[in-house]
């Protein structure tokens, strides 16, 4: 159980990605530019205990800074324990610190990482601003190469960045944007580090709440987009959804609390007996919480189904896109997510 000395909230920032992607020296730029009277703690996972990149950090922070080791590859795993402690301790402190920066192992699973953190959030603790994924311009070049691990680091992930884009030349970086507009969950930020620097919008999100269809893929047809958003009450809980009316066609998207537990096997069947309410859906996109510690990516578009198991352990979210010029009852669909939860 976390002691909270005091109503001080710490920001909390997770810095993903393989093996060399930049994240060591991405903090160590943060670290050499944060204000001198400012005092930051990094959690660091590295393979082994050699502490080669808490060296690298020592030399570039300025002013006051701690930096936690935990051994091991992978937080979530061998350094569950010590990382929980080592949190906990210093939560627990009488003086916290200013910010706290993650990096976990570039072999880690970071999902977990961020089960842990929601934790420590729901207490008062922290709040967890971002978690960025860095990627390599050789990556997306190579895109079918991508392990699960990266894969699933990218899922988590509500900040997609390309690495060390300053070597990357105008059509890497297109091919990345045009890719990292079509992932799904839609990330928060997309954009590009040089030199090791984040953008400022990477590491702080906006005060406004998120929107679900944000430019990351509205950006479109911008011209002839209308939003409207609504509240309803899911499992006792209030629901954000919008509906999104662009060149003759409807969507809505709904944000879930994670708090929310659905039943996939209520879902799939319902898909399965091609029920009336998805008679006329073009494409039908979902992360849901389907348990205490999983998480289901759902598709449906054409005749074609997917479910399967995913990093993402933020909310749950969903995107229904309606074929060209029918209407629809969102109400129906309200009533259905309803009756989807796990009592």
């Amino acid at each position: 159980m976390i002691s909270i000395r005091n109503k001080q909230v710490v920001p909390v920032n997770i810095i993903c990605g393989a093996l060399g992607a930049g994240k060591t020296t991405a903090i160590a730029k943060l670290l050499a530019n944060k204000p001198s009277h400012e005092s930051w703690v990094v959690i660091l996972n590295e393979f082994t205990d050699t502490g080669i990149d808490t060296l690298t950090l020592a030399t570039a922070a300025r002013g006051s800074y701690d930096v936690r080791m935990i051994p091991g590859g992978c937080l979530c795993c061998t350094g569950e324990e010590d990382f929980r402690r080592q949190l906990s301790a210093l939560l627990a402190n009488e003086a916290l610190p200013t910010r706290i920066l993650i990096e976990p192992s570039g072999i880690g699973h970071p999902g977990s990482v961020i089960e842990e953190l929601r934790g420590f959030e729901r207490s008062g603790a922290i709040r967890l601003l971002s978690a960025i994924a860095l990627i390599e311009p050789q990556q997306i070049e190579n895109l079918d190469a991508m392990t699960t691990t990266m894969r699933n680091q990218i899922d988590v992930a509500d900040v997609v960045l390309l690495s060390k884009a300053e070597l990357a030349d105008a059509n890497v970086r297109e091919h990345f944007a045009s890719w990292a507009r079509e992932l799904f969950p839609l990330k928060r930020f997309i954009g590009f580090s040089e030199q090791g620097v984040l953008p400022k919008l990477a590491l702080f999100p906006p005060n406004a709440a998120f929107s679900f269809f944000n430019q990351a893929s509205s950006h479109h047809h911008v011209h002839d987009v209308a939003l409207v958003s609504r509240t309803v009450k899911i499992a006792n809980f209030v629901t954000h959804a919008k509906t999104h009316h662009y060149l003759g066609r409807h969507a809505c998207g709904w944000v879930f609390s994670n708090e929310i537990i659905f039943d996939t096997n209520k879902i799939e069947s319902w898909f399965a007996n091609d029920n009336v309410l998805f008679k006329n859906v073009e494409r039908f996109k979902a992360v849901l919480r389907t348990g205490i510690d999983r998480w289901h990516l759902i598709q449906r578009w054409s005749n074609q189904f997917e479910l399967r198991e995913i990093a993402w352990r933020q909310d749950s979210r969903v995107e229904v896109q309606m074929k060209e010029n029918v209407k629809v009852d969102w109400d129906q669909w309200d009533i259905w997510w309803q009756s989807m939860t796990i009592d």
